[in-house]
């Protein structure tokens, strides 16, 4: 009866969106005084139904504010994001193809650079750093889902990009009223911690 109560309280703390905020990862030390240059967005997977590829439901959501974010402030805008598997067969397109075909759709007087290479989030940082070197950037915005971004801008900024976080709010103001929504974020942030600990192994 007593682990009962136990797994009852400790789901039920997993819809409350105050408990679920104190659970995630923190953000890195904010850095002052930047002024954007560009903004990036990480991408977050492909899908594949009917033998077409699309952007995930989060991938279209960290495009759209990314793009936004690019348009307001007349920035140009990096989209990161290869191929879930390899190897890619012939004509699969990568997700920055996908996501700057979204841009182009809507905002068709933006500028749109493609990194298609990377795999994961230290290669969207590396090869991402690579081409806004080459056009003399290296403060950014940088687009993501809250729960990625505490990885997302350690690896950015280990190749010495400065950036600042942007991300869509998805935890109801409400605090104390159970939430679906605040639910289905709690495997994100297990899964990010974890990434976490191997990312401080393995790269950073």
């Amino acid at each position: 009866m007593g682990l009962t109560w136990l797994a009852l309280m400790v789901l039920v703390g997993a819809t409350l969106p105050a408990v679920v905020r104190g659970l995630l990862p923190p953000l890195p030390r904010r850095n002052t005084g930047i002024s954007p240059q560009a903004v990036v967005v990480v991408g977050a997977g492909r899908r594949r139904q009917n033998g077409q590829f699309s952007l995930t439901t989060r991938g279209l959501r960290r495009l759209q504010l990314a793009a936004s974010l690019a348009n307001e402030h007349g920035l140009p805008l990096l989209v990161s994001g290869g191929i879930n598997q390899a190897p890619q067969a012939d004509g699969e397109p990568t997700e920055a193809a996908l996501m700057a075909e979204q841009v182009r759709r809507r905002w068709p007087a933006l500028e749109v650079i493609e990194e298609g290479q990377s795999r994961n989030t230290w290669q969207n940082a590396v090869n991402s750093a690579e081409l806004l070197a080459a056009r003399g950037v290296d403060e950014i915005i940088l687009v993501s889902d809250r729960t990625h971004l505490p990885r997302a801008l350690l690896c950015f900024q280990s190749q010495g990009v400065l950036a600042q976080a942007a991300w869509q709010k998805r935890l109801p103001k409400q605090a104390w009223r159970p939430s679906a929504g605040a639910l289905s974020m709690v495997p994100e942030i297990w899964y990010e911690w974890l990434a976490l600990v191997w990312y401080h192994l393995r790269y950073l």
